[in-house]
Parts: C-alpha cells; sequence; structure tokens
C-alpha cells in the first residue's frame, strides 16, 4: 500500500524485537505537506531525533535514522531513545513556515513525551523555533536559536564530535602501532559540506589535519597540498556552492572518492558508500573511514572496507555531537559544557570500540552494536518489570482495566 508517497508496508517489514513503537504519517491537503514520524524505541526515554526535510525522504529511510537514533542515545549514554521525523518536499521550493506548522501541528500529541525533534538535513534552528511554538513547548525540540534557550547545532556540535572522533582514531592507531599516520600529513577527504562537513573541516583544520578534497552537490574540488579551508569557509558562508568558489578546479561531485586521501568522511546523505563506491575508496588509498553522516555506508559498502583493512568508526559513535550537544540543551546547560561534554563521551566510545574490536577481533560496528544494544535491553526489561508490578498492584485493588491503564502497553518487552 502506498499513502501519499510514503509506503506504509515496508517500515513493518523490517519491524523486530526493538520496534518500531510508533509510525505516524501525516497528511495536509492545504499545503500539501507529507510528512512520517518514526518512533521506535523509547525505553531509555523519550524518542530523540532530527526532523529530515528532502523531496527523497522515504519511511523506511525515517525508520533506519530512527533506528540510528536509539543506538546513538544508548551509546552515549543519554536518558533518550531513537526516533526521526521526515518531511518529503524541498523546503527552498514549498513555505517552509506552513509544512514545518502542519507537521508539527498533526504530531503534537507525540511531543515532547514520546518524540523530541531536532534539526536535520534541511531543517535549521529556525526551523526548531516554529515547531516549537506550534507545539507550544520549547521541550518540544533542541537545537533552537539562543533567544529560546538553545544550543543551535549551527553552532557545529556534530562537526566537532566527528573532529575529536577522527583525532583521537588516528592517535590510538598510531599508538598501537596498527597505522603509521602523521596527522600534519594525514589527507582527508569529506563528503559533503553542509553543517556537519564543514564544520568538520574547519575543527580538522585547526587540528592540524590536511584537507585535500571537499564536496557539496554542486561540485568536487581537490588540492593535493591541502585545501584552505578558513578561505573556503569565508566564501561559503556568503550563500555560494562549491562549484561558485574563485579558485579551484571544479569536478562533479562523485570524484570525491577517486581522491586520494587517507581519511574518507561521508557528511551528507545515506547509503553512499556502497558495493560500487567502497572499491573505489580502497583504491585511493583510504585507511580510515570516520562516520560524519546518519546510515552512509550500506551493508555490502562496509563489508568491502572490512575486507580492505579500512578502520571504520561508525555514525552512532562519531556523529553523536549533535544528540549530546541537545541533550546539554534538554537539561538547561551551557554552549561550553556541550563541548565538554562531547569531547568527553565520544573520546570514551572511540577508545572503547578501538581496544574492544582489537581485542576481540571483531568490527568496530559489531562492538559498539553489542554495547547499545545491551543498554536498551535492559532498559526494556526494567520497563517490563515495572508495569508488571503495576499490573499486580491495580489487580489486587480490582481496579486494573486493559482498555484504559495500559491501552499503550503494545507487547511491551
Amino acid at each position: 500500500m502506498v499513502m501519499n508517497g510514503f509506503s506504509e508496508t515496508d517500515v513493518w517489514s523490517l519491524a523486530d524485537e526493538w520496534g518500531p513503537e510508533k509510525v505516524v504519517f501525516a497528511y495536509d491537503p492545504d499545503t500539501a505537506m507529507r510528512g512520517v514520524l518514526v518512533i521506535d524505541n523509547t525505553a531509555m526515554g523519550p524518542g530523540k531525533g532530527g526532523i529530515r526535510f528532502t523531496e527523497t525522504v522515504t519511511p523506511v529511510e525515517v525508520f533506519r535514522l530512527a533506528r540510528t537514533m536509539t543506538w546513538k542515545c544508548a551509546l552515549a549514554g543519554l536518558p533518550f531513545g531513537g526516533a526521526k521525523g521526515g518531511i518529503m518536499g524541498d523546503p527552498s521550493k514549498v513555505d517552509r513556515v506552513r509544512w514545518m506548522r502542519s507537521f508539527a501541528k498533526m504530531i503534537k500529541p507525540y511531543v515532547p513525551l514520546q518524540y523530541i525533534a531536532a534539526t536535520d538535513m534541511g531543517t535549521t534552528e529556525l526551523d526548531m523555533a516554529v515547531f516549537a511554538h506550534e507545539v507550544g513547548d520549547m521541550r518540544a525540540c533542541t537545537g533552537k536559536p539562543r533567544e529560546l534557550g538553545g544550543i543551535p547545532h549551527e553552532l557545529g556540535t556534530t562537526g566537532y564530535g566527528v573532529a575529536i572522533a577522527t583525532e583521537l582514531t588516528v592517535k590510538i592507531l598510531n599508538d598501537v602501532g596498527m597505522l603509521n599516520l602523521d596527522p600534519a600529513e594525514a589527507s582527508v577527504a569529506i563528503q559533503g559540506f553542509g553543517n556537519v562537513g564543514s564544520f568538520t573541516a574547519r575543527f580538522l583544520d585547526e587540528m592540524g589535519f590536511k584537507i585535500v578534497s571537499i564536496c557539496d552537490v554542486s561540485a568536487c574540488i581537490y588540492d593535493p597540498e591541502g585545501l584552505d579551508i578558513p578561505s573556503i569557509m569565508r566564501e561559503l558562508e556568503a550563500g555560494v556552492h562549491i562549484a561558485n568558489l574563485k579558485k579551484y578546479v571544479k569536478e562533479p561531485k562523485d570524484k570525491i572518492f577517486h581522491h586520494p586521501a587517507d581519511i574518507f568522511i561521508p557528511a551528507a546523505t545515506s547509503d553512499v558508500i556502497n558495493r560500487e563506491t567502497a572499491p573505489q575508496l580502497l583504491k585511493s588509498g583510504t585507511k580510515i573511514v570516520v562516520e560524519g553522516a546518519n546510515i552512509p555506508t550500506t551493508k555490502e559498502g562496509e563489508e568491502i572496507l572490512n575486507e580492505g583493512g579500512v578502520w571504520i568508526v561508525p555514525d552512532f559513535v562519531a556523529n553523536a555531537g549533535g544528540v549530546i550537544g541537545s541533550y546539554v540543551e534538554y537539561k538547561g546547560g551551557t554552549e561550553v559544557e556541550a563541548f565538554d561534554l562531547i569531547r568527553l563521551k565520544i573520546t570514551g566510545n572511540v577508545k572503547m570500540i578501538l581496544s574492544e574490536a582489537d581485542r576481540f577481533k571483531k568490527t568496530t560496528r559489531a562492538v559498539a552494536q553489542e554495547v547499545a544494544s545491551a543498554r536498551v535491553r535492559r532498559a526494556m526489561l526494567l520497563r517490563r518489570g515495572a508495569i508488571d508490578v503495576a499490573r499486580e498492584f491495580f489487580a489486587r485493588r480490582k481496579l486494573y482495566d486493559d482498555s484504559f491503564i495500559f491501552q499503550s502497553d503494545r507487547k511491551v518487552r
């Protein structure tokens, strides 16, 4: 069955012991807004995840992103579950304010007790301001403007975490003799130059890494001696695309996979490293992949990289800076506290996955997945225990009414 461009059945075919708990489809005939909300798992807290606003977003993609948020929040030790929102449209071609208001109005019953929004591809701090005001609760989302008590993702929290993960991975692998890569000479290619990619480049450049190639939707540029990131950032902040930069030879965006680089950072959309592009990364001499984007690598692509000896820092480890910063905002903390906590948590998790992967001869993703799923499973068991106790309490007093007290208990695990 297809509803307003969204395939309903695909999401349920992916359902498993973890979720999703709810899938909400929304359509507004007045604006033609089409949206979907996937609340994957709330055992550890309300589902946390951004709203993706693109023409190509699908319910299956939103579900996969929501599941990634489940693992990301668990691994970061945050009191959040996993969720994600999606709006199908080009925010530059529609009335984004009306569309965001419409989406917020339709999912309001679930916000913020079951879902807390944030920015993602196609959305900004201003969209979060609209969302929060429409819901009527500043707790409805994070990544809000400072004026609303927010810590905007435009400060680069996600990119900062990706840079920290990259720097630490190089250091650890060098220290244990698995890599011989001087950070000052290490070459980096960054695919995608939006909020995540651009801030990752800025922080890595400040750390002394050599950024040799970047791309956005318009073009790719390459300089084996290193790009002038501060100059590029100044031009791009003026609203231009890479294709319009004054210097550098412009190439098609997919050339990013062909340029020699020690470290490759996908920081754009989903599934860009796949059975076609992964072999090219091996040819390009890639030694480390740090996933700045969510779900940027397909299963087949990851198998190719693993077989080729490439170290991968998974998305829900490397790019957790955004949701960690969101947690600090959620509890009323400061920007300084956000960056400090990002460094602390990502440092701990990168050390853990690299050491355990080496010790048990597993992939880094397998290690991270085992830790995250164990935490979620424990929370699910605790939730189940609490409900069983409550059932017994009400049954003894003959007040138990399954259709009322536990109407939301859908096969609680």
